[in-house]
């Protein structure tokens, strides 16, 4: 792999500098630093060699970091590939944590129609609430009527008051007029947060479609 990337990931996991004293400002550490350099890589020259360094890399820490990588390249880029390779990712991962992390990345990314969105809806349907939460979140810029249609199953289905908030914010930026009706139902939630997401939700969608 490139030695530019072997760096820069390493960068991103080395916590060295970090002072615990008083004046601890984080902004000037090395991984800050090199993660937000990381968040401005438009090279896609190095989607393959990412891919294949995740791939034998056992190390999880670099992985995660990896993917942080290759989620900032793929968003920069639209590099179709690279989400692919994402997305995919989610059912090879076995910590919560990393998992999560991951689909955050993939929260960010633009998905046309026809990427292939069930890994993600799977995730959203989770036992760990980090890993549903996230999986929600995940479906946000998803082109493909599939993902609205999941939004739609959870506001129908759940009881969850953190799924619901979560669902209402991810729907109100790619749902359709057909989402109304069961955001509807949640307008008399006694949770606020609900109510107040679901509320918004229907405003947000109204004005995509006036």
């Amino acid at each position: 792999m490139d030695n530019y990337l072997i760096n820069l990931i390493d960068r991103m996991l080395d916590t060295s500098d970090q002072n615990k004293e008083a004046g601890y400002d984080s902004s000037k550490t090395i991984s800050w630093k090199a993660l937000r350099e990381a968040e401005n890589v438009e090279n896609t020259a190095y989607i393959p060699q990412l891919i294949t360094f995740i791939d034998n890399e056992k190390d999880k820490k670099k992985r995660d970091r990896s993917y942080f990588l290759l989620g900032h390249i793929a968003k920069n880029t639209s590099d179709l590939k690279a989400l692919d390779y994402l997305i995919y990712r989610i059912q090879k991962e076995t910590d919560k944590y990393i998992i999560a992390s991951l689909l955050d990345r993939i929260a960010a990314i633009k998905k046309p129609i026809g990427t292939d969105l069930q890994p993600l809806i799977q995730a959203t349907k989770s036992d760990k609430w980090l890993i549903r939460h996230s999986a929600i979140q995940s479906l946000k810029n998803a082109l493909d009527s599939a993902a609205e249609t999941a939004l739609i199953e959870i506001l129908n289905d759940s009881d969850d008051p953190y799924d619901l908030v979560y669902t209402n914010a991810t729907i109100n930026t790619i749902g359709t007029l057909r989402a109304i009706p069961f955001l509807e139902k949640h307008l008399k939630s006694r949770k606020r947060d609900v109510k107040d997401s679901a509320k918004y939700a229907i405003e947000e969608i109204k004005k995509r479609h006036e």
